[in-house]
């Protein structure tokens, strides 16, 4: 775990391009940029004299120019204990770590939830000493986890309205907090997937066991699967869409360096 983080805090200088402001909802902050829209951007920010004459949505970026709180929700459950190149759950706490090292780098303060067998709460800080020593303590061990989403996403309601929430998890659940965290907050969701989970079929033939139960059966999964996940992602991506979330999905064996599409 010690390499991964420092990996990770090697990577941040580089994952972040001056992304020193909160994009905000409200009105009467600074204009920033013009830019082209992206997927959970707020359409009422949409220029549509540009975008009548390039024929491409663009939209305006408002910045606010004070110090940050940066809360970084990390959802680590059985589900998480899995992986083809990598484990998921080494993954998330790879974003995480490189999330939390740019924010500061970036002079924000940092707050770290990460919701595991025992939750981890760090208080914010703006030191890098701090964020190292409390990544090194935290207990990677999810693997006959099983967390309640819909609580812990409400329990981050109680952060300050101007704080940018970040939500790293695999996604594999459904909750309605999730408009209201995107309401509340300048939210970003990073889905961390393993491409043989969303194509399970190259398992058929294999004996799997659940962590939970620790049954163990042989794989034997179909087409309907792959139907039914895709269909569950849609509408999960929707309410994203409808809530002013902008998110991007990463898989365990991808460079966590591709973030910077929505934090770069």
């Amino acid at each position: 775990m010690r390499k991964l983080i420092i990996k990770a805090r090697r990577k941040a200088f580089g994952l972040f391009s001056a992304h020193r402001y909160s994009t905000k909802h409200s009105e009467g902050l600074n204009f920033e940029e013009l830019r082209e829209y992206q997927v959970g951007d707020n359409v009422r920010r949409i220029d549509y004299k540009i975008t009548a004459k390039t024929q491409k949505p663009f939209v305006k970026v408002f910045s606010e120019e004070k110090e940050l709180n940066i809360v970084i929700a990390g959802f680590f459950d059985y589900k998480t204990y899995f992986g083809s190149k990598m484990l998921k759950s080494e993954k998330m706490l790879e974003i995480i770590s490189a999330l939390s090292f740019g924010a500061i780098k970036s002079g924000d303060k940092v707050t770290l939830e990460l919701f595991e067998k025992k939750d981890f709460l760090f208080k914010p800080t703006k030191d890098f000493g701090a964020i190292f020593s409390a990544l090194f303590k935290f207990d990677l061990d999810c693997i006959e986890t099983k967390i309640d989403y819909e609580q812990k996403l409400l329990s981050l309601m109680k952060h300050k309205k101007n704080s940018v929430l970040i939500l790293v998890s695999d996604f594999f659940f459904y909750s309605k907090t999730l408009k209201k965290l995107g309401s509340k907050f300048d939210t970003y969701a990073v889905i961390v997937r393993d491409r043989v989970e969303e194509d399970p079929t190259v398992l058929n033939g294999m004996d799997i066991i659940n962590p939970l139960t620790k049954q163990v059966c042989e794989a034997d999964f179909t087409e309907k699967y792959k139907t039914k996940l895709l269909i569950e992602d849609t509408k999960k991506f929707d309410i994203f869409k409808h809530s002013n979330i902008r998110y991007m999905k990463l898989y365990t064996d991808e460079d966590i360096l591709r973030l910077r599409r929505i934090f770069g």
